[in-house]
């Protein structure tokens, strides 16, 4: 009998859980829009009402087929409504010190305030992975893949 009992609460329990994440789920969907953006080096776009440019990168990862003694970072320049610059890191971004802009590099994400709305960068990706390209140019040909939360 105490079985069914505590198997009868765990299934209520389940049952209200279910509910108050499906409640949950719909006021994040409200609250926060997401936009996947792709971006190439000297682009820009207009993401929730701001403009977003790629504007340089610096690329220390370790080419493809080599062997190295660590794996490095990828450090991408972004300009937000052409007054805000940050910068954000992929890859062993705890070597990189404070940077140009006087604020430390993010690993991979970031939340940034933008006319008192506040946003979260997430950088997904940096391509082209170094030695995987033959053009002596590589640098114009970078693309970063991010995301783009308002909160």
């Amino acid at each position: 009998m105490k079985k069914v009992i505590l198997f009868a609460f765990l299934t209520a329990m389940g049952c209200q859980s279910e509910k108050i994440d499906a409640e949950h789920q719909k006021n994040n969907e409200k609250a926060g829009v997401r936009e996947e953006i792709s971006l190439k080096i000297k682009q820009n776009t207009q993401v929730e009402g701001i403009k977003l440019s790629f504007d340089a990168v610096a690329d220390s990862r370790c080419p493809a087929n080599a062997i190295c003694i660590r794996t490095g970072e990828v450090v991408v320049d972004l300009a937000v409504n052409d007054t805000q610059k940050i910068q954000m890191c992929l890859g062993d971004c705890q070597q990189v010190q404070p940077t140009k802009y006087k604020s430390p590099v993010s690993q991979d994400s970031l939340e940034v305030t933008v006319k008192n709305e506040k946003y979260l960068f997430v950088l997904k990706q940096v391509s082209p992975y170094p030695g995987t390209l033959e053009d002596a140019d590589a640098q114009k040909n970078y693309e970063v893949k991010m995301e783009v939360v308002k909160k």
